[in-house]
């Protein structure tokens, strides 16, 4: 039996934190492996992923107050040498922890996942080349989480060797809330429905899609509805934009939601305006869901979304180009068609099994390769 454990700061509710713990669920499905998913930070229930985690899985916690632990990074030193895992996968800043334990003697093989650009992710100089040495002597194998993700990881390391594993998601699940919802945002008026799920934070540049419905309202006759679906993590920005709504009618901020399938479900489009990203786990969601994607050409959404295909992006991350976009999205006469090519790239690329199974298999691969170079070294 494989022992694997994933790291990561805390399970708050983000793309990242929710792949995780989806990938640890899915692995866990699979008996020859211990799978055991350790948080920094202590999760409190009802603003993270933590009830979701499944039985199967071991819940660490090292409970973690904001800001760098001494006391912490020894305390889970100690705790790995006595786990001597196979697997250690770290997420997000969590890599850091881990420095003490990969300079001591084990046999443990390291794994970080870069869910970003790789500029973004890690912005400090002194950081920088601090993880570079890591990646160089292959000491830590990278894992970056599309096409981009991987071309920025390479110019911005100036080296090659990270492997390649998109994200992914379980089928979105629909509730029995989604009839009333229906009914609150639809009912018999015409008008359009689009949905955002994306934390209040800059890189999401809700301000432009903002801006962009404002317009549409202004200059097409069918109303627009605009639902911004997620928690608030820069409190300043979110009241900016609460100014720039102005009292909207048409403009909701609804906070988290552990529901999403149920908008995605009843909406006209979902809409990404971001200024940079990986590969969002939302976009997965709608797409799993047939809900037509509005982005910007940025980080995987290039990759995952064909204009008139399997959705729409814009020319470029301006009010302008985001317009022609949203309205050539909402009165394409294609949008069956294109719902259904939605849905099946979702199944033949980002199901979660699909990603568990690729984890797995690279997985193994640097155990045999470790294994061969041991027996090499004593035979």
């Amino acid at each position: 039996m494989s022992r694997i454990i994933h790291l990561i700061g805390n399970l708050a509710r983000g793309g990242a934190e929710r792949f995780v713990v989806d990938l640890c669920n899915e692995m866990a499905r699979k008996p020859e492996h211990e799978i055991t998913l350790v948080s920094l930070c202590g999760n409190q229930k009802e603003n993270s992923f933590l009830e979701e985690i499944d039985e199967r899985v071991n819940y660490v916690s090292f409970e973690k107050k904001s800001g760098f632990s001494w006391t912490v990074l020894m305390k889970l030193t100690a705790w790995l040498k006595n786990q001597s895992p196979d697997i250690v996968h770290s997420h997000q800043n969590s890599s850091e922890y881990l420095l003490l334990y990969r300079m001591a003697r084990n046999e443990t093989i390291f794994f970080h996942t870069i869910h970003n650009l790789a500029e973004a992710e890690c912005p400090g100089l002194i950081l920088k080349m601090f993880r570079k040495v890591f990646y160089k002597s292959n000491k830590v194998i990278p894992v970056t989480i599309s096409a981009d993700c991987s071309r920025s990881y390479r110019e911005y390391y100036r080296l090659r060797n990270d492997v390649l594993v998109e994200n992914a998601r379980p089928p979105v699940l629909i509730t029995a809330e989604r009839n009333e919802l229906l009914k609150q945002y639809k009912g018999n008026e015409d008008g359009f429905l689009i949905v955002h799920i994306g934390r209040i934070s800059p890189e999401k540049n809700q301000k432009l899609l903002i801006e962009v419905v404002q317009k549409l309202n202004e200059t097409t006759p069918v109303p627009c509805r605009l639902l911004l679906i997620g928690e608030v993590k820069e409190l300043k920005l979110y009241q900016s934009l609460k100014k720039q709504v102005n009292g909207d009618p048409c403009i909701e901020f609804l906070g988290g939601k552990k529901n999403v399938g149920d908008y995605l479900s009843i909406a006209d489009a979902f809409c990404l305006s971001s200024t940079w990203e990986g590969m969002p786990i939302s976009l997965i969601e709608a797409m799993s869901l047939g809900c037509i994607p509005v982005c910007t050409p940025i980080g995987g959404m290039k990759e995952m979304i064909r204009t008139g295909i399997t959705g729409f992006l814009s020319r470029e991350v301006s009010t302008t180009a985001y317009y022609e976009a949203l309205k050539q999205a909402l009165y394409t006469p294609d949008k069956e068609t294109i719902k259904e090519n939605l849905k099946k790239d979702y199944e033949q690329k980002y199901t979660i099994g699909i990603s568990a199974g690729k984890h797995l298999k690279v997985y193994a691969i640097a155990m045999n390769l470790k294994e061969h170079k041991v027996r090499e070294l004593y035979c």
